[in-house]
């Protein structure tokens, strides 16, 4: 478990094989796999538990979930199962469930032991047997990145509201509503050259083009985004050799 921030960069749910339960014909699977957490994976509506089964290719290491723009079945719940080595999957095993999304950030997440399997299954439970169906916006499964040094506080985690304003001749204003979203900048104080580098690293392979998900504090549920960095990678070199203070804007994927 991260006890600071941790930047969960390493997706190999993007790049995996998956094979969903059901799937409505222009929302399918892989949909979870694209960046726009608004292009959705949706079941069939139906009574029965759904399922998306995550062939990595090969054994890898596994130490974190996190989920964008879930949709539960009934009072269920969403569960990942390692499921094996092998060339087929084999039994399941729980691993992690996931907590209930947060409302405003519309995220949930799970740290835990890393384990290296090839098969995982994400399991959307019905307990009740609800005619429901099963929605997934974007999924990470892989590793977390957790520098040596935290976040520098205290910080300032604004949310904004991007509604347009159109104003008539009187004054009179009318809004076009927009999603409202996260934004700020991450910012680490007196960091060796190695965290430098991690933070450079993360930032070439990252950059505002890759969205991904990123939690400050593992007991705050509303601090998981799903996030990119905007704008620059800020260095400041400080009066001791070899020492660094260093800036990340981010805002919030909507």
């Amino acid at each position: 478990m991260p006890s600071h921030i941790a930047f969960m960069a390493t997706n190999r749910y993007a790049a995996a094989a998956l094979t969903a339960s059901s799937a409505v014909s222009a929302l399918p699977v892989e949909a979870s796999q694209n960046q726009d957490r608004s292009y959705i994976w949706r079941s069939a509506t139906d009574t029965v538990v759904q399922t998306i089964d995550i062939d990595l290719g090969s054994v890898l290491g596994v130490s974190a979930v996190a989920i964008a723009n879930v949709t539960l079945l009934g009072t269920g719940v969403l569960e990942l199962y390692a499921r094996g080595d092998g060339a087929a999957p084999g039994a399941a095993t729980l691993v992690a469930t996931l907590p209930a999304a947060n409302t405003y950030t519309r995220t949930t997440f799970a740290f835990f032991a890393s384990q290296s399997h090839r098969h995982w299954q994400l399991q959307w439970t019905n307990p009740t047997a609800a005619s429901d169906y099963a929605e997934l916006g974007y999924a990470f499964l892989g590793v977390e990145v957790e520098p040596t040094v935290n976040v520098l506080t205290p910080a300032t985690l604004g949310r904004q509201d991007p509604a347009v304003a159109a104003a008539s001749v009187d004054g009179q204003k009318t809004f076009a509503t927009r999603t409202k979203y996260f934004a700020g900048a991450w910012e680490f104080d007196h960091v060796a050259e190695a965290q430098l580098e991690q933070l450079q690293v993360l930032f070439d392979g990252v950059g505002a083009a890759g969205a991904h998900f990123v939690v400050l504090d593992t007991d705050l549920a509303w601090t998981c985004w799903y996030a990119r960095m905007a704008g620059q990678l800020a260095v400041q070199l400080e009066r001791a050799p070899g020492r660094y203070s260093v800036s990340v804007a981010w805002e919030e994927v909507r």
